[in-house]
């Protein structure tokens, strides 16, 4: 069974998975008609998209239907192929219009491709910093490769050394997403550890105040047998060594007193209240737990 931290973790995780992938859908089913008009009778980037498409949205409906019974290694993976197919279409993009004889500014898929990568990646650096390294080395290795430098399309001096800059900045915001993360799950771990301590001394006092009554009743029974029947002096010294026992254990449930964080109304608290109400809330936990 799933913790409450790790439960939020992953529905989190689910929402980012969700939200890229239908970015990518929509992206690409843009892209799809774009590329269609600017590249009048060359159909294998449109094409070559269309299947990132299709792929994309078959991801979509897994995420949909199967929502409940994907581990986070199956988000992390869904991610990933959601977002790899980028690199093929990206290259063919940036091959297609070096033979376009468009002006044009290299790169830009990449780019927001990073940034998207370090907003809606898993908290994995190791997932969202390889990913984003995998556009940046691609940018450099079309850069180079394809000749972008020298191309009469291209006006970019400042490449391949801006999209590397968009790469870094990308890592940075990516390293804080998953430090603040990490920060928030400690945080939410010491705060439901601080809520059961407090339910637990809860307990403890309900059950040390339900105690005193009876307590008292014995006590004053156990006087009044030692006075009416002296006789009976083995006995109530048994009496009184476990009376005794009871005593010290009800001063010992007092000491978890300061765990309590006392509330108004809670100075007069009846006990068998707080007992149901345990009890209540014990029972919700178990069903919780067996869904």
């Amino acid at each position: 069974m799933l913790g409450v931290a790790e439960q939020e973790a992953r529905a989190r995780l689910w929402r980012g998975t969700l939200v890229g992938t239908v970015l990518v859908t929509l992206t690409e089913l843009a892209y799809t008609f774009i590329d269609y008009g600017v590249f009048k009778g060359a159909l294998l980037l449109p094409v070559a998209r269309v299947l990132h498409l299709g792929w994309a949205l078959l991801l979509l409906g897994l995420l949909l239907v199967r929502r409940s019974h994907l581990s986070t290694r199956w988000l992390e993976g869904c991610f990933a192929a959601a977002v790899l197919p980028f690199l093929p279409v990206y290259a063919l993009a940036e091959h297609a219009m070096t033979t376009s004889g468009l002006v044009w500014v290299p790169m830009t898929g990449h780019r927001l491709s990073m940034l998207a990568i370090s907003v809606l990646a898993p908290t994995s650096l190791w997932l969202g910093g390889g990913l984003i390294c995998a556009f940046a080395l691609e940018a450099v290795v079309l850069w180079y490769g394809l000749g972008l430098g020298s191309h009469p399309g291209v006006s970019s001096p400042w490449e391949p050394w801006g999209t590397l800059i968009y790469g870094v900045v990308a890592l940075a915001m990516l390293g804080y997403r998953v430090r603040n993360h990490s920060i928030e799950l400690k945080l939410r771990e010491a705060r439901a550890e601080a809520e059961a301590l407090e339910r637990l001394a809860r307990l403890f006092l309900a059950v040390r105040d339900a105690t005193n009554t009876p307590l008292q009743t014995l006590e004053l029974c156990l006087t009044l047998l030692e006075r009416r029947h002296p006789e009976s002096a083995p006995t109530t010294a048994s009496m009184e060594r476990a009376l005794g026992r009871l005593r010290s254990l009800t001063q010992r449930l007092g000491s978890v007193d300061p765990l309590v964080v006392w509330r108004e109304g809670d100075e007069s608290f009846d006990a068998d209240t707080l007992l149901r109400h345990l009890e209540e809330d014990l029972a919700r936990e178990l069903e919780r737990r067996r869904r």
